[in-house]
């Protein structure tokens, strides 16, 4: 999956988080709204529209390289959708669900995964709230003018990070993001390294609200000779303790000696693709440590994922960040936000470290963890 994949996800979850506030806290009104308030008056709006579509144009500008991706979305209440999603050079991607029933389309490896939606919890307005205190706790918020976007009125604001850092491998990011006045609906943001260069620029295109989608358009019709894998109901990710996860997992899962003071283990979640992945190459079963400090958000997590591939052989690559020792085994080091991560192997796991810790701190964790009994 390609980076620019990935980053929207993260994205899209940002940009929900400071719609409402941003709006508020930046002088668009005269009043001063509190987070609760504030929650309220964007589930008010969200409530009034009953279906939306749009085309979404997502470019990523890294290394000198550009990747692109195209995706048409539609949306109607309560929970139906439908995403087409095309990257350069390929067929495109197709997943669909009509409330009931939610098919994935994979056209290179001519397969379908039908399954159950089950319900988002990130729907609820203590989300919206936990969301919105923390954005504020972390972020500046500034009003800069308003533009039309593709013949909408928007307004354009200027995000940047209250703490500034001084290493280079976490550079701070500026976004900017055109809110849509009428539907408050983000229809282009783009981000920049500390250096003001783009690094990744998302657009929304044809935005149409309350059109009066038929549900004709969530029907999927399945691909002669596809392969469908039925999954059924997913059930939700099982917080395990330490020693269940490891009565659990079928390999041996590697723990640091070295924590910063505060940091205890919280809980463990154990996962495996096997079932549904139509690849037996990439098949894998993951061991995600969570380690957090009392009071602290779920930003301030230090989370260790631990990775073992059915076929041994296979060992992802990572093309970007800054090449790194560990234990004198070579690595790579890499940012987003205020996120530090470091990726290596050992023996058969391959690791991913992620903190909210400067390198040298982050680095002193991985190094005390080891292969030894």
């Amino acid at each position: 999956m390609s980076r620019v994949i990935t980053t929207k996800e993260l994205k899209s979850i940002l940009v929900l988080a400071f719609i409402a506030i941003t709006l508020f806290a930046s002088g668009c009104t005269e009043e001063n709204l509190s987070a609760e308030e504030i929650a309220t008056q964007m589930m008010d709006k969200q409530n009034s529209i009953q279906d939306y579509s749009y085309t979404m144009y997502m470019t990523s500008y890294t290394e000198g390289q550009v990747e692109e991706i195209e995706s048409k979305f539609m949306f109607k209440k309560p929970n139906k959708f439908k995403e087409i999603m095309t990257e350069s050079g390929k067929d495109s991607q197709i997943t669909v669900s009509d409330g009931e029933i939610s098919w994935s389309y994979n056209p290179d490896a001519n397969t379908v995964i039908k399954m159950k939606p089950s319900e988002d919890p990130g729907a609820q307005k203590g989300d919206y709230i936990y969301a919105i205190n923390e954005f504020l706790d972390d972020n500046n918020v500034t009003l800069l003018r308003t533009e039309n976007v593709d013949g909408r009125a928007t307004y354009l604001l200027n995000i940047t990070p209250k703490e500034i850092h001084t290493d280079d491998d976490l550079k701070s990011k500026i976004i900017k993001i055109w809110v849509d006045k009428e539907t408050w609906m983000p229809l282009r943001w783009e981000y920049y390294n500390a250096d003001g260069n783009l690094t990744d620029k998302n657009e929304i295109r044809d935005l149409k609200v309350n059109t009066g989608i038929p549900d004709s358009e969530f029907k999927f019709e399945i691909p002669d000779s596809a392969k469908i894998i039925d999954l059924g109901m997913i059930p939700p990710y099982e917080e395990l303790s330490l020693e269940e996860a490891r009565n659990n997992a079928s390999f041996k899962i590697l723990t640091p000696e070295y924590l910063p003071d505060g940091y205890k283990f919280n809980y463990s979640i154990i996962t495996n693709n096997s079932k549904y992945s139509t690849d037996p190459e990439s098949h894998y079963e993951t061991v995600e440590l969570v380690y957090a400090k009392e009071g602290a958000s779920k930003r301030k997590h230090i989370i260790l994922t631990e990775t073992v591939y059915e076929n041994l052989s296979f060992y992802p690559t990572v093309i970007n960040g800054t090449d790194i020792q560990i234990n004198e085994i070579e690595g790579k080091c890499f940012s987003d936000e205020d996120t530090t991560r470091l990726i290596w192997r050992l023996g058969d796991i391959n690791l991913l470290l992620g903190t909210p810790l400067e390198k040298n701190e982050t680095l002193k964790i991985a190094e005390s963890i080891s292969e030894k009994l």
